[in-house]
Protein backbone atom coordinates (compact mmCIF):
# COMPACT_ATOMS: atom_id res chain seq x y z
CA UNK A 1 0.00 0.00 0.00
CA UNK A 2 1.28 3.36 -0.90
CA UNK A 3 1.72 6.23 1.67
CA UNK A 4 -0.93 9.01 1.73
CA UNK A 5 -0.41 12.47 0.86
CA UNK A 6 3.39 13.75 1.60
CA UNK A 7 2.34 16.96 1.73
CA UNK A 8 3.80 19.26 4.81
CA UNK A 9 1.15 18.73 7.33
CA UNK A 10 -1.61 16.28 7.91
CA UNK A 11 -4.42 16.83 5.10
CA UNK A 12 -7.27 16.40 7.86
CA UNK A 13 -6.35 19.65 9.45
CA UNK A 14 -6.07 21.43 5.97
CA UNK A 15 -8.19 24.18 4.81
CA UNK A 16 -10.73 23.89 2.25
CA UNK A 17 -8.55 25.94 0.10
CA UNK A 18 -5.42 23.34 0.30
CA UNK A 19 -7.58 20.87 0.00
CA UNK A 20 -8.30 22.27 -3.59
CA UNK A 21 -5.09 23.13 -4.50
CA UNK A 22 -3.39 19.74 -3.31
CA UNK A 23 -6.21 18.14 -5.52
CA UNK A 24 -5.88 19.98 -8.72
CA UNK A 25 -2.05 20.22 -8.52
CA UNK A 26 -2.15 15.87 -8.47
CA UNK A 27 -4.54 15.86 -10.97
CA UNK A 28 -2.05 18.10 -13.28
CA UNK A 29 0.61 15.69 -12.58
CA UNK A 30 -0.95 13.20 -13.54
CA UNK A 31 -2.59 14.25 -16.72
CA UNK A 32 0.58 13.22 -18.31
CA UNK A 33 -0.95 9.99 -18.34
CA UNK A 34 -4.24 10.45 -20.52
CA UNK A 35 -2.37 13.23 -22.59
CA UNK A 36 -0.05 10.69 -23.91
CA UNK A 37 -2.67 7.34 -23.39
CA UNK A 38 -5.79 8.63 -23.65
CA UNK A 39 -7.85 9.12 -26.93
CA UNK A 40 -6.85 12.47 -28.53
CA UNK A 41 -10.03 13.92 -29.21
CA UNK A 42 -10.89 14.14 -25.09
CA UNK A 43 -7.74 15.95 -24.66
CA UNK A 44 -9.15 18.90 -25.52
CA UNK A 45 -11.81 18.30 -22.46
CA UNK A 46 -8.93 17.04 -20.57
CA UNK A 47 -7.71 20.32 -20.42
CA UNK A 48 -10.53 22.35 -20.26
CA UNK A 49 -11.82 20.80 -17.02
CA UNK A 50 -8.23 21.74 -15.31
CA UNK A 51 -8.67 25.16 -16.04
CA UNK A 52 -12.22 24.64 -14.18
CA UNK A 53 -10.16 23.04 -11.59
CA UNK A 54 -7.28 26.03 -11.23
CA UNK A 55 -10.27 28.16 -11.59
CA UNK A 56 -12.08 26.87 -8.67
CA UNK A 57 -8.61 26.79 -6.45
CA UNK A 58 -8.13 30.38 -7.37
CA UNK A 59 -11.29 31.43 -5.69
CA UNK A 60 -13.62 31.36 -8.61
CA UNK A 61 -17.05 30.95 -8.36
CA UNK A 62 -17.30 28.14 -10.91
CA UNK A 63 -19.02 25.34 -8.67
CA UNK A 64 -21.76 25.18 -11.33
CA UNK A 65 -19.72 24.35 -14.13
CA UNK A 66 -17.86 21.95 -12.24
CA UNK A 67 -21.03 20.49 -11.55
CA UNK A 68 -21.36 19.78 -14.69
CA UNK A 69 -18.37 18.51 -15.49
CA UNK A 70 -18.11 16.02 -12.99
CA UNK A 71 -21.89 14.84 -13.91
CA UNK A 72 -20.44 14.35 -17.23
CA UNK A 73 -17.31 12.31 -16.43
CA UNK A 74 -18.92 10.06 -14.22
CA UNK A 75 -21.72 9.52 -16.54
CA UNK A 76 -18.82 8.65 -19.21
CA UNK A 77 -16.11 7.71 -16.98
CA UNK A 78 -14.56 4.20 -17.97
CA UNK A 79 -13.31 2.31 -14.57
CA UNK A 80 -9.68 1.18 -13.70
CA UNK A 81 -10.92 -2.00 -12.90
CA UNK A 82 -12.12 -2.64 -15.81
CA UNK A 83 -8.79 -2.92 -17.51
CA UNK A 84 -5.55 -4.73 -17.27
CA UNK A 85 -3.21 -3.04 -14.86
CA UNK A 86 -0.60 -3.42 -17.27
CA UNK A 87 -2.71 -2.01 -20.67
CA UNK A 88 -2.36 2.01 -21.65
CA UNK A 89 -6.56 2.20 -21.20
CA UNK A 90 -6.30 0.93 -17.42
CA UNK A 91 -3.15 4.63 -16.79
CA UNK A 92 -5.78 6.66 -18.63
CA UNK A 93 -8.73 5.63 -16.60
CA UNK A 94 -7.06 6.30 -13.48
CA UNK A 95 -5.59 9.61 -14.84
CA UNK A 96 -9.16 10.92 -15.52
CA UNK A 97 -9.83 9.65 -11.44
CA UNK A 98 -8.08 12.18 -10.40
CA UNK A 99 -9.63 14.86 -12.91
CA UNK A 100 -12.43 13.53 -11.29
CA UNK A 101 -11.41 13.71 -7.43
CA UNK A 102 -10.51 17.12 -8.12
CA UNK A 103 -13.49 18.50 -9.59
CA UNK A 104 -15.29 16.83 -6.33
CA UNK A 105 -12.88 18.59 -4.37
CA UNK A 106 -13.19 22.06 -6.44
CA UNK A 107 -17.20 21.44 -4.72
CA UNK A 108 -16.78 20.26 -1.28
CA UNK A 109 -13.21 19.81 -0.34
CA UNK A 110 -12.62 16.41 1.78
CA UNK A 111 -8.69 14.95 2.85
CA UNK A 112 -9.76 11.50 1.66
CA UNK A 113 -10.36 12.46 -2.01
CA UNK A 114 -6.44 13.81 -1.42
CA UNK A 115 -5.00 10.93 0.06
CA UNK A 116 -6.69 8.61 -3.10
CA UNK A 117 -5.17 10.92 -5.87
CA UNK A 118 -1.96 10.79 -3.99
CA UNK A 119 -1.81 6.91 -3.50
CA UNK A 120 -3.12 6.59 -6.87
CA UNK A 121 -0.49 8.56 -9.02
CA UNK A 122 2.11 7.23 -7.29
CA UNK A 123 1.03 3.46 -7.16
CA UNK A 124 1.50 4.24 -10.98
CA UNK A 125 4.74 6.34 -10.58
CA UNK A 126 5.86 3.23 -9.08
CA UNK A 127 5.01 0.94 -11.91
CA UNK A 128 6.70 3.21 -14.47
CA UNK A 129 9.51 3.18 -12.44
CA UNK A 130 9.83 -0.63 -12.05
CA UNK A 131 9.29 -0.81 -15.71
CA UNK A 132 11.67 1.50 -17.05
CA UNK A 133 13.80 -0.06 -14.46
CA UNK A 134 14.03 -3.70 -16.45
CA UNK A 135 11.08 -4.92 -14.22
CA UNK A 136 13.54 -6.49 -11.45
CA UNK A 137 11.58 -7.78 -8.52
CA UNK A 138 12.79 -7.19 -4.96
CA UNK A 139 12.13 -9.43 -2.49
CA UNK A 140 12.49 -8.55 1.06
CA UNK A 141 12.09 -10.77 4.31
CA UNK A 142 10.04 -10.29 6.96
CA UNK A 143 11.41 -7.16 9.17
CA UNK A 144 13.95 -6.30 6.68
CA UNK A 145 13.27 -1.91 5.44
CA UNK A 146 10.84 -1.61 2.99
CA UNK A 147 12.29 -0.28 -0.72
CA UNK A 148 12.47 3.20 -1.19
CA UNK A 149 10.70 4.82 -3.98
CA UNK A 150 12.04 5.05 -7.70
CA UNK A 151 12.79 8.49 -9.08
CA UNK A 152 9.49 9.51 -10.89
CA UNK A 153 7.46 8.33 -7.30
CA UNK A 154 10.32 10.26 -5.21
CA UNK A 155 9.66 13.49 -7.67
CA UNK A 156 6.10 13.09 -6.87
CA UNK A 157 6.65 13.01 -3.01
CA UNK A 158 8.71 16.35 -3.71
CA UNK A 159 5.87 18.19 -6.03
CA UNK A 160 3.56 17.20 -2.76
CA UNK A 161 5.92 18.71 0.01
CA UNK A 162 6.55 21.57 -2.05
CA UNK A 163 2.71 22.07 -2.82
CA UNK A 164 1.47 22.61 1.14
CA UNK A 165 4.71 24.81 1.59
CA UNK A 166 3.82 27.82 -0.20
CA UNK A 167 0.57 28.51 1.42
CA UNK A 168 -0.07 31.15 4.08
CA UNK A 169 -0.32 30.36 7.59
CA UNK A 170 -3.64 30.98 7.34
CA UNK A 171 -3.81 27.98 5.30
CA UNK A 172 -4.26 30.06 2.22
CA UNK A 173 -3.60 30.32 -1.27
CA UNK A 174 -3.45 33.54 -3.29
CA UNK A 175 -3.56 33.38 -7.06
CA UNK A 176 -0.08 34.26 -7.46
CA UNK A 177 0.40 31.09 -5.22
CA UNK A 178 -1.78 28.71 -6.99
CA UNK A 179 -0.23 29.89 -10.33
CA UNK A 180 3.12 29.34 -8.59
CA UNK A 181 1.88 25.88 -8.28
CA UNK A 182 0.01 24.83 -11.38
CA UNK A 183 2.98 26.21 -13.33
CA UNK A 184 5.48 23.97 -11.47
CA UNK A 185 2.69 20.70 -12.10
CA UNK A 186 2.94 22.08 -15.61
CA UNK A 187 6.28 21.42 -16.06
CA UNK A 188 6.36 18.14 -13.92
CA UNK A 189 3.41 16.72 -16.57
CA UNK A 190 6.33 17.70 -19.67
CA UNK A 191 9.04 15.70 -17.74
CA UNK A 192 6.63 12.94 -17.22
CA UNK A 193 5.31 12.56 -20.52
CA UNK A 194 8.57 11.27 -22.40
CA UNK A 195 8.90 8.71 -19.77
CA UNK A 196 4.89 7.59 -20.39
CA UNK A 197 5.85 7.46 -23.91
CA UNK A 198 9.26 5.29 -23.26
CA UNK A 199 7.06 2.94 -20.81
CA UNK A 200 4.32 2.50 -23.55
CA UNK A 201 6.49 2.13 -26.43
CA UNK A 202 4.77 4.84 -28.44
CA UNK A 203 6.38 6.62 -31.05
CA UNK A 204 6.29 10.93 -31.47
CA UNK A 205 4.54 11.56 -34.51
Amino acid sequence: MKQKYTGAGDPSNSSAACLRVAAAAIAERGSAFFRVLGPEEEVEWLESSLMLIWAASSGEDVAEECAEVLDELLGEESQADQFDPSCSEFFAARSLELVGNALSNALRPTPERVDSSSVILKEMLSILDFRLGGSKTVITRYGDPIPPPGPLESREIEEEQNVLGVQSPAGEFDRESVEQIRERAARFVMELIPYVRDCFEIDVM
